[in-house]
């Protein structure tokens, strides 16, 4: 018999030791994945910097070139603009050299050649400036501002694709751990199985020995219960969230955020009902931006004073009539449901709350069920943060933060492509250049935000009078240009004059002032002027000239190119 206890007392330590592992597993793969997660967005970041340094000095050169052609100041605002904003970019890329020293030593000669690019960009409009075009033209032929810029695009190339591969090995990296945390956990599960099988059979024996034993079987028994489906339900929330990872690894906006959130809530919290509520950008209201469950549970939208968990900085919880309630509660007051109000933490910073109702009355699974809502609540924030990153600074890549109109770079990418579609499908495509007439007057006449107001205005016709296919963007200064795909000539003459009139047309209120402005259009259509995007630009901007010279506020059409 007491050989019989002894196996029993081993075979229950194993069992403890078994399930004490079940338990610290979720807490180190969830430590582990974080750290990976955390590497990956520092990758991208750095990624996103070597874009928008490209980009500033892109638009530095746009405005140096303009500048040198025209020989008028307004055409350098891209210029001083990216001038003003490529030290903060060094900076940060700078942070990212401390790493190591070969990331110091590449990071150090891409500044260098930035430096160097800024310099012989700026020589060249001190030149213009002092000396007129044709002193200017020699420097710009000597194509050393290429030069550099040809360098700096293959050091940037060769670090992106570095990055891609570190982020792609992240990636690997998070999906290995996650499997393996999954069959590390079900190993120990069937472990656990076998050593709890193990002590029922030497209970089994001994219960033919000695009454007692039977309370410690059935005891056992429960316990092996609870553990087979406590494990099996955590290997299935593991399942959940590996799946939950992977769909937000790929994800680009916040609507394809709002459908993961609402699938996996529904699986990982069966029988809840609950609604995502993120802040406004002014952050005085929280609206609704995923649910799930069948209830109307809760209002929308609602002020932060109206939430508990907002305001105590911490989770609340309200199991019935007894409990504080939250003010955006929708349900009768009487109702003895339990609810949950999680605040969204990322950063340091709330960006919202998951609301949940309807969770389990019982004490033990209720905090079971919040273990896994605060794991789940981490991943969720960390996910929205990188998705409202991923999206403003695509935002901030592609369009004019003046106007709303995209800006040069989106429409040499996009005017490509679009020549591209037009060429293999044998369709017509018309580029449209368009000027505001004595722009510089209104800036100095009424003060630059005036013309700002001149501007905005003129690119809300714009969006208005153009379809969903075609594309409008900001030039430079006060040159717009329009991309109408599948467009002929003739076409593309109507809506030209329809935007010419519509433009003269328009009454600016500033102030106490009424300011009217007029425009000045060059067309040039595929093929007839030109079978590249260049030429077009070109042939465009040639007949925009013969607008000015005729007079302004008129339409000219480009010359027919030569064969």
């Amino acid at each position: 018999m007491k050989k019989i206890e002894t196996q029993v007392r081993w075979a229950a330590i194993l069992v403890f030791l078994v399930m004490l592992f079940v338990a610290v597993l979720p807490y180190a793969t969830n430590r582990s994945t974080h750290r990976t997660m955390l590497a990956l967005r520092t990758s991208i970041q750095q990624a996103d910097l070597y874009d928008n340094l490209l980009d500033r000095l892109k638009d530095a050169e746009t405005g140096q070139r303009g500048y040198v052609i025209t020989g008028r100041e307004s055409f350098l605002e891209p210029y001083y603009l990216a001038t003003n904003q490529l030290p903060s970019i060094k900076k940060e890329l700078k942070e990212f050299g401390k790493n190591s020293e070969e990331d110091k030593a590449s990071i150090d000669w891409i500044l260098r050649l930035t430096d160097l690019k800024m310099s012989e960009l700026a020589e060249t409009v001190q030149i213009r400036r002092d000396q007129g075009f044709a002193a200017a033209q020699p420097v710009v032929n000597s194509e050393r501002g290429k030069q550099y810029m040809d360098e700096l695009r293959g050091l940037i190339d060769e670090h992106m694709r570095t990055s891609m591969h570190e982020q792609a090995a992240l990636r690997d990296a998070m999906d290995y751990k996650l499997e393996k945390s999954f069959r590390i956990g079900m190993a120990v599960t069937i472990a656990n199985i076998a050593a709890l099988a193990v002590l029922l059979l030497l209970m089994v024996r001994a219960l033919r020995e000695r009454g007692r034993t039977a309370d410690l079987l059935r005891t056992t028994t429960d316990e092996l219960r609870f553990s087979i489906e406590k494990t099996t339900l955590h290997n299935q929330q593991m399942t959940l969230t590996a799946e939950m990872l992977q769909a937000f690894g790929s994800i680009t906006s916040l609507d394809e955020t709002s459908q993961v959130i609402s699938t996996y809530c529904a699986k990982l919290l069966p029988c809840t009902s609950g609604v995502l509520f993120l802040y406004r950008n002014s952050r005085d209201m929280l609206e609704h931006q995923a649910s799930w469950g069948m209830r109307p549970i809760a209002s929308d939208p609602f002020e932060p004073k109206e939430c508990w968990a907002l305001q105590r900085g911490a989770s609340h919880v309200a199991r019935g009539p007894g409990d504080l309630r939250c003010g955006h509660y929708l349900n009768e007051a009487g109702d003895d449901i339990v609810r949950l109000c999680m605040p969204l933490v990322s950063q340091g910073q709330v960006i919202g709350i998951l609301y949940i109702e309807n969770l389990s009355k019982d004490e033990k699974s209720l905090g079971a069920e919040r273990l896994v809502i605060e794991r789940f609540a981490e991943q969720i924030a960390l996910a929205l943060v990188n998705v409202q990153l991923r999206d403003t600074l695509h935002r901030q890549s592609v369009t004019d933060p003046l106007t709303g109109l995209f800006n040069r770079r989106y429409m040499d990418e996009t005017l490509r492509r679009e020549l591209y579609r037009a060429q293999r499908k044998h369709l017509p495509l018309t580029v449209i250049v368009l000027d505001l007439d004595h722009f510089k007057h209104v800036n100095d006449t009424h003060g630059h935000d005036a013309g700002d107001a001149v501007l905005c205005a003129v690119a809300k016709k714009l969006r208005q009078n153009i379809r969903e296919s075609d594309l409008a963007c900001r030039f430079g200064g006060e040159e717009m240009v329009l991309v109408l795909s599948e467009c002929d000539l003739a076409s593309a003459l109507v809506r030209a004059e329809t935007i010419r009139s519509e433009i003269t047309a328009l009454h600016i209120e500033h102030g106490s002032r009424e300011l009217n402005v007029t425009a000045s259009f060059g067309i040039a259509t595929y093929p007839e002027h030109g079978a590249d995007a260049v030429t077009l630009l070109h042939a465009a901007d040639q007949a925009l000239y013969e607008a000015k010279r005729g007079g302004r506020n008129r339409v000219a059409t480009a010359q027919r190119a030569a064969n």
